[in-house]
């Protein structure tokens, strides 16, 4: 079994699920992964990382790629899908760096009058 690398630059972990029918219209849960985040969200060790990786089966891949929420993920330029380890950081710096959930940085706050305006 092959293992395969996931990258995320979301800022919060994913639980990606996949649903099948099932009876009276209820559906079932099925088979789910899980996909680290935390991108830009100071750990307990106050890093906070670019990027981060979560390493998957053959078959968690196959289950993802029924994902819809994934595959937009990946669409977006949050997710890249690699069969090589690699460093998280190195691979982030060609992804979409932020979601709609990262934290707020000086520099989201800008003045239209002037220089930009944050903590100091």
């Amino acid at each position: 079994m092959a293992k395969i690398y996931v990258f995320s630059t979301l800022a919060n972990d994913q639980l990606y699920t996949n649903w099948t029918a099932g009876g009276g219209d209820v559906p079932i849960k099925g088979h789910a992964v899980l996909i680290k985040g935390g991108t830009g969200v100071a750990n307990d060790r106050l890093i906070t990382p670019l990027g981060v990786s979560t390493e998957i089966t053959d078959y968690d891949l196959e289950e993802l790629e029924k994902n819809p929420s994934f595959k937009d993920h990946e669409k977006n330029g949050f997710i890249v899908v690699k069969a090589k380890k690699a460093e998280a950081e190195k691979v982030a710096a060609d992804m979409n760096l932020k979601d709609e959930s990262a934290p707020m940085t000086d520099a989201d706050y800008k003045n239209d009058d002037g220089p930009k305006v944050g903590l100091k």
